[in-house]
Formats: structure tokens, sequence, C-alpha cells
């Protein structure tokens, strides 16, 4: 939705100094690249002057025109790397506190305060399996506090075993399926890792600490790898081995010749010795150097997309470093459950508008609405009012001499004789013992009512057509009140007897057709129906 703020990777390796590259992680192709060199204390395993270090990296990120603010992603050699299983019951501050209590016994974090990461491998009912990092407290405060002062951003700091790890998979050097177990040889200067897999999970981790370099010859050199490693892997069956060497004085497709392994040996060179390039090239880099492009440089750079997908997540700037990571931290909601990143305070404040231009717009539509309404009712008032005006400007000279009440009465009396006729029936003509229930006069007459004998009911009809001959009113009905049944053939012998035993009857006179539809569809033939 909107543009993703740019990330760049950094990298601090033994055998490159320091990188600066920024990728394009879905086309894998190489943005911007620099290196310089940078003295790296092999024996303390630390960077040997942090003051240089700044000033570096300074120079690499104005060469390659970074500008202030962006988000730069470090990788540094790996300290101290362990797989250990720690007790189920153990919640994440005790795993920390055991962690910080081991990293005291690593001969580099000896005597000084150190800072850790873990992920959690697995787990289960009895233990659970933690791979994490540590390294010296002191290195990243200083490399947080001068890249603060030079302008940008710290997102994330990894250690270099984890970078290479993600750079293999991301670039499809090496094959992860669900459950497979495969290893992983490193090479450097000092030491080896042999890192036993599943999938993406660090299941166990062995360090062997070598001495090799270029005094000694070829032969001494990769006998000493092999000398230290082999061993190791007779122990360890897996699907395959993948060998990298990231010094100089090992190749890896040579090593990997050399090795004797039960399983297929596969190699990547991270060194001197590669011979292909690692990514595409976009134009402002063809013409650079890249055979010392290293693995550490490109998880750097990946690291905020693939760390998505990525089981295994390690992160020196977090909380253990107190106000100097919490005062780097974007604001958050629900107990820090949701990060109000630039692009979310974005979202929000979209959102937000949004809500509040629904609301007005709503509100205008309402407001549109009841003024069309009251508008339009203006509108027929005015219509009103002129038509009115119009019938009094047609009739001003009319006077009371041209209003003739004898001429209106007749013309009422012509118009409504039928009406009248009937209204004097009712009022003048009603036989004794005979009552009326319902009447309703107009087009169409209906008068209803009931009597205690047959007689009455005639005579009133009689009188009814003798007031107005030519009405085609007739007898709709006429028939013993009865709570009986609707239907006669439902009704037994001594029922019908008990019907016509009624105190009073029941009438209707009518000219209404749709009356005498509905009242003789369930009635006595004739004339003479079943009243309910």
């Amino acid at each position: 939705m909107f543009k993703k703020s740019s990330v760049v990777g950094v990298s601090i390796t033994p055998e490159a100094g320091l990188e600066v590259a920024q990728i394009d992680y879905a086309s894998k192709m190489l943005l911007k690249y620099g290196r310089k060199p940078l003295d790296y204390n092999i024996v303390r395993r630390e960077v040997a002057d942090l003051d240089l270090f700044k000033e570096t990296l300074q120079e690499l990120l104005d060469e390659l025109v970074i500008p202030k603010g962006t988000e730069l992603v470090l990788t540094i050699p790996t300290v101290a790397f362990k797989v250990v299983d720690y007790p189920a019951s153990m919640d994440n501050y005790q795993i920390e506190s055991a962690i910080e209590e081991e990293a005291y016994e690593n001969q580099y974090l000896k005597n000084v305060d150190s800072v850790s990461s873990f992920s959690m491998v697995e787990k289960s009912l009895q233990s659970n399996k933690v791979a994490y990092v540590a390294t010296q407290r002191s290195t990243i405060i200083e490399i947080v506090l001068a890249i603060k002062d030079m302008g940008y951003t710290v997102k994330s700091i990894d250690s270099s075993v984890n970078s290479v790890f993600n750079s293999l998979i991301y670039l499809n050097r090496v094959a992860t399926e669900a459950g497979k177990n495969w290893l992983l040889l490193t090479v450097e200067n000092s030491c080896c890792r042999i890192i036993s897999v599943s999938d993406r999970h660090y299941i166990d981790a062995i360090e062997e600490k070598i001495s090799i370099g270029s005094v000694l010859s070829d032969a001494e050199n990769y006998s000493t790898v092999i000398n230290a490693v082999e061993p190791i892997l007779k122990r360890l069956p897996a699907s395959y081995l993948c060998v990298v060497s990231k010094t100089n004085v090992i190749s890896a497709e040579i090593l990997a010749n050399k090795l004797e392994y039960t399983s297929p040996i596969i190699y990547q060179e991270a060194n001197a010795f590669r011979k292909e390039d690692l990514l595409l090239l976009s134009p402002e880099v063809e013409d650079l150097d890249l055979q010392t492009l290293t693995l550490d440089v490109i998880g750097a750079a990946i690291y905020p997309e693939y760390a998505k997908f990525s089981q295994m997540n390690f992160n020196f700037f977090n909380k253990s470093l107190g106000d100097i990571y919490l005062m780097e931290q974007p604001p958050s909601l629900f107990g820090g459950k949701l990060i109000l990143t630039t692009d979310k305070l974005i979202l929000l404040a979209l959102l937000a508008a949004g809500v509040i231009g629904v609301i007005l717009f709503s509100a205008f539509m309402w407001h549109k609405l009841e003024t069309d309404k009251i508008n339009t009712n203006i509108d027929n008032m005015n219509s009103d009012i002129q038509r009115i005006e119009r019938f009094i400007q047609a009739h001003k000279d009319m006077t009371a001499d041209d209003f003739d009440e004898g001429e209106e009465i007749r013309n009422g009396l012509l118009h409504n004789k039928g009406i009248y006729s009937y209204y004097t029936i009712v009022g003048t003509e009603i036989p004794k013992k005979l009552w009326l229930t319902y009447l309703k006069l107009g087009d169409k007459t209906t008068i209803e009512g009931q009597a205690d004998n047959i007689e009455s009911v005639y005579a009133f009809f009689r009188n009814i057509k003798d007031y107005s001959q030519g009405s085609d009113i007739t007898l709709q009905k006429l028939g013993l009140a009865s709570a009986g049944a609707s239907k006669l053939e439902s009704l037994d012998k001594e029922s019908i007897l008990t019907m016509l035993d009624a105190d009073y009857y029941e009438f209707r006179i009518s000219n209404d057709t749709n009356v005498v539809k509905q009242s003789t569809e369930n009635g006595l033939p004739g004339n003479l129906e079943l009243i309910n």
C-alpha cells in the first residue's frame, strides 16, 4: 500500500572487513554495495577499534548515498552459539537468566556483561530446545550509539552464523524439506562449526577451534580442518552435508572433495574462491569486484523480509539493553501487541480520516434529504397557494346574488335522491320487532339487520322498493340465526332441526354483488341460507 522504507544491511567479517549492501528481496538484485577494510580481533572476537568502525561506516554510507534515517540491519561475527535443552517448566525470563549464566563460562565473555538472543526450536512435555547467540554487551551498546549519532536507526543486530544460514536458504543453495535432517559445516580461520539442521531449525551445534593460515601449506591447512571435523561427522548421519568456507585459506570445493562422509556433500564458497555472482547486479554495481560479497551481508540486507518466514530469528538489539533500546522503539498499544510503525501510523491516520469522512458524508446526505423534503413541502404549499389565488382571482367578482340556495338544494337532491330515500326509510319505515345492525349508503347500498319474525323482514324490504322503485337492490340474505356449522353437508338431521328452532332471523338487503358472492359460497339453497 505504501512505499516501504529502505533497509540497508551492514556486515562485519574478519575476511572482508566492513560491508554495506542494499538488496531487492523479490528479484534478488544487488542495488548498492560498498566494502572497506576493518580490523577485527580474532583472539578476543570483537571489533579492534569502534571509533574506526564508526568512521568507516559513515564513509561507506556517504559514498552509497544512503539517506539519514535509514534503518540498518547489522551482522556481527559470532562470539557464542549453542543449542541447549532446558526444562519445560522454565519461562522466557528463566531461560534468559540461564543463558546469561552459561555465557559467563564462554572464554570470550568471561568478566564482561553479555547480551543474548534466543529462538525456541522445539517444545515437549519434558524439555524445551533453545538455540541462542551471545556477545559482548558493551560492543552492542557502542555500535548502537555510534549509528544513532550518525543519524541512522538500528533495526536489528544478528549473528553471522544465522545470517549465513538464512542466506543459503534465500539463495536456494541448500534444500530444506520438512522432516529432513542435514548438516552445515562452516569453516573460518579460527574455528569450524558443525550445525545439525532439521528443515530450517537448529538441532545441535558443535564448535571446533582450529589454527590455519597462510603461514602453513595447503596440505597442512586442509589436514587440520579434516582432522577436526571428520570424527564429528561420523557421529552425525544426515541426508546431506553442506560445506561453506568463509576463509580465503580453504576452498569449500576442495574440502568437500577431500572429506569422507556417508551422504552427498555440496559446497558453497563464501570467500575469494567463489567464481559466480551470488546475486543479480544492478547497473550501479556492475563494474565492482563482488568476489568478496559475503553471505553475512546478504543475510543482513534481506532480514526484514526474510524474518517474516524464518523460524530462527536472533536480535541482539532487544529489551535487555534497557533504555537505549526502548527509546528507539515506535509507540505501541495493548501492552506492546500492536507496534505503531510508520506505515501503521499512516494507515491509522487514513482510517481515521476515512471514518470522519464517512460521518461527514452521512451527515451531509441526511441534511440534503431533509432539506429536499422541506423544499418539496414548500413547493407543494406554494402550488396550493397559487391554485387558491387563481381561484380567488377567477371569482373575485362573485357576490351573494350569484348564489341560489334553492338551486343548490335541488341539485343535491337530484344527485343524492337514492341516498335520501334510504335515510327516510330507515328512519320512518322500520317495522316493529326489526332492528338494523349495519348500514352503508353510497354508490352501493348494504343494509343488515335482525327480526324476530320473517314477515317484518319482507315488509321492510317492500317499503324500500316502494320508495325507490328503480333501484336494483335485492334481498340477498335471509336466514335463521344459529351458532351451528358453516357447511350444511356437515349437519345431521337433529342439528338442522335445532338450527331451524332459532329465536330470530338475520337479513341483508344490498345491491353490492361482491357481498352476494361472499355470502352465498357456503349458504343454503335459494335465498334462505345458513347464518353463522
